[in-house]
């Protein structure tokens, strides 16, 4: 098996343009877009909402041409008060991956630039319990995505991250104890600098006895697909992890990581 990234964007999401075919160019094996879904998203002042029917019915003509190689994915944007409406959409439609992300706080996304107006302790006092409660409210995610969406604006420190040790372990517990995966997003570890913040998530997880890693780039075109993904790998062959955890029709299977490296 190639590289199978296990989020990334096509033009079903606003905030990208990339078709299936290209992606489908990159690698022998399947492939999964994981397209937003985000209830009064600030970005746009309106409703990310996937098109299940067009989507659907695109990848199962490219299946009919492609060997049956295209997954279903979602990136399920979570809010609190977006939850009825997340499950309303979600009934009699079929994912093989559900990724659980926060990217908002109902009033504005965390990477728009009123956040960097913020001390950087006042933000990650509001984004890990909003983490949190993602993770405990939200019932049929497969991954816990990008943990440090948050954060991206700002330079964190290890010794930062460390002051919210506790609330970030139970975030961890959580998805431990809801059998997910717990997310290594290349782009926030190697193109936003934060690969130190997930080493450290990484120990804390195998110390709580998490051991189910996801790998996705958060690609939006094929220049990020894949992204650092070796080096990614090494960072948990280092701690002692030789697995990488895929899913389909939500169903986990954890393959050997040395499945994962750069061939096509």
């Amino acid at each position: 098996m190639a590289i199978y990234d296990q989020h990334m964007h096509t033009y079903f999401s606003p905030d990208a343009s990339e078709v299936f075919e290209e992606y489908l160019k990159q690698t022998s094996g399947p492939i999964v877009t994981t397209e937003h879904l985000d209830f009064n998203d600030p970005f746009s002042g309106k409703d990310t909402i996937l098109d299940y029917e067009k989507y659907s019915k695109t990848i199962d003509e490219l299946n009919a041409q492609y060997n049956n190689r295209i997954r279903k994915g979602i990136e399920i944007g979570y809010t609190k008060d977006s939850h009825q409406q997340i499950q309303d959409y979600l009934i009699g439609k079929d994912f093989d991956v559900q990724l659980l992300s926060v990217h908002q706080n109902g009033e504005y996304d965390f990477l728009q630039p009123i956040v960097k107006e913020k001390e950087v302790q006042d933000v990650m006092n509001e984004y890990f319990p909003l983490l949190l409660k993602a993770v405990e409210n939200f019932p049929t995610a497969n991954v816990l995505s990008h943990f440090d969406y948050g954060i991206r604006l700002f330079e964190v420190s290890v010794e930062e991250l460390q002051e919210h040790q506790s609330i970030l372990k139970k975030v961890l517990q959580t998805v431990i104890d809801k059998n997910m995966a717990f997310e290594l997003n290349t782009r926030s570890m190697y193109q936003y600098g934060n690969v130190d913040l997930y080493e450290q998530m990484i120990s804390w997880y195998l110390e709580l006895g998490g051991n189910s890693f996801s790998l996705g780039s958060d690609a939006h075109s094929i220049a990020y697909y894949g992204f650092h993904f070796d080096d990614a790998i090494a960072l948990l062959e280092k701690h002692g992890v030789s697995t990488v955890t895929v899913f389909e029709q939500q169903k986990p299977a954890e393959l050997s990581s040395s499945q994962f490296k750069d061939v096509k």
